[in-house]
């Protein structure tokens, strides 16, 4: 005991509300057993006392072989700052599958565990999200090439629309000739958006006259957000549930779905510019089919809406950026023999999956709606559904009363 006073400074906490404290100076002594650094040794620590003391059930899958133990480090490291019954409530829904996770879908756990049981500490980060916003052009580092470094914060409104207006220009470019590669023309198109904004005429003794366009210019690009609320939460507020944070649950897709604030969405669409369309839900067991081999704007909807993501496993891109991809081929010479072009024989695959698909020897098919099982070249099977992905063929812990979180 001497010995341990002699180099003990006292307790730390290394993980969050609830974890035990532990001194400080015994993590060198860690991280020369372990052959890290100390920060790199305090990192591995606070990950396994937050597991240990924090996400029981996710460490008890841990133990039982069930899931990866850098797996279950990677769901600490997002807990640390949460409130322990917050921290418990994302234990409870993803100890089961967070081997099949994708980072997004963790992210919209924790995201709805602030939400529930922190509302105080998201309405505050709310608040102060609005101080993010910037455009900062990097002036001090302008290279020999001619180029100047940008980074920007902004709305997503905004961003969309940006985005939306560069590559429109970009495409412009390409009909007129440019051979510059896409990230060129895109560059361009950005720096053609505010020469074009320079034209504009404004009268500098009015200050509410607004700018007129000195020469013709295109249609504005309508940028579609599509935002995942009750129609209610867009046009009434219910005082009820104010404190609860259920007043802040919303899902924007462009947004990898996390939840936005309702208040944040109802201010968008309160802008003058914006018109909101209130679609109905979609039933995702009606089967739906068309003649031939496009797909009708309905159905293209529904298995976006199904799929959510690109269905190759562990791949989270966005459905709305995908192609639709007929499962079982569709036969343009016959088109009576082949797949049919309905809801149960296509899926989103992105363009990189859905060439693996077609040239790399990738097999799949969709056992229910929005389930599919892959088989690899070797032979190794996956199976993929609105829960994420795992192989087949091993045991996973059962989720009892968990809600899956949804890609």
């Amino acid at each position: 005991m001497p010995c341990r006073r002699a180099w003990s400074r006292g307790p730390k906490t290394f993980a969050g509300e609830g974890s035990p404290a532990i001194d400080e100076f015994c993590v060198p002594e860690f991280a020369t057993m372990l052959g890290r650094t100390n920060d790199s040794a305090g990192h591995f620590l606070s990950q396994c006392v937050e597991l240990a003391y924090r996400l029981p059930k996710l460490w008890g899958a841990v133990q039982g072989g069930l899931v990866a133990g850098w797996r279950a480090r990677l769901v600490a490291d997002t807990t640390i700052d949460l409130s322990l019954e917050a921290a418990t409530y994302v234990d409870g829904q993803v100890f089961w599958c967070a081997s099949r996770l994708t980072p997004a879908q963790l992210a919209r756990v924790v995201d709805e565990a602030r939400v529930r049981f922190m509302p105080d500490q998201v309405a505050d980060a709310l608040e102060k999200s609005a101080d993010k916003r910037h455009v900062t052009f990097d002036t001090e580092q302008a290279s020999y090439d001619g180029t100047m470094g940008l980074e920007a914060s902004l709305e997503i409104p905004d961003a969309l629309a940006l985005a939306a207006a560069v590559k429109s220009g970009a495409e412009h470019l390409a009909k007129l000739g440019s051979t510059d590669t896409v990230d060129g023309r895109r560059a361009t198109a950005l720096g053609d958006l505010a020469r074009t904004q320079l034209t504009l005429g404004f009268d500098e003794n009015d200050a509410e006259t607004s700018p007129v366009a000195t020469g013709s210019s295109a249609p504005a690009t309508q940028v579609v957000l599509h935002a995942h609320l009750s129609a209610d939460a867009i046009t009434h507020h219910d005082l009820t549930t104010a404190g609860t944070g259920q007043e802040l649950v919303g899902r924007i897709e462009q947004a990898s779905q996390r939840l936005l604030s309702v208040e944040q969405i109802r201010a968008w669409c309160g802008r003058p510019d914006v018109a909101v369309v209130v679609k109905p839900v979609i039933d995702l067991r009606e089967r739906l089919e068309c003649r031939g081999y496009e797909p009708t704007e309905k159905i293209r909807e529904h298995v976006i809406v199904r799929d959510g993501t690109c269905v190759f496993p562990w791949c989270g891109r966005n459905a709305r950026r995908c192609d639709l991809d007929h499962v079982v081929a569709y036969d343009h010479d016959h088109p009576e023999q082949g797949g049919r072009t309905s809801t149960d024989n296509l899926a989103a695959l992105c363009r990189r999956h859905h060439r693996l698909k077609t040239h790399g020897r990738w097999r799949y098919e969709m056992t229910d709606p929005g389930v599919f099982t892959w088989t690899s070249p070797l032979g190794y099977t996956y199976l993929r559904d609105h829960t994420g992905s795992r192989p087949l063929g091993r045991a996973w812990p059962d989720r009892g009363t968990a809600n899956p979180p949804d890609l």
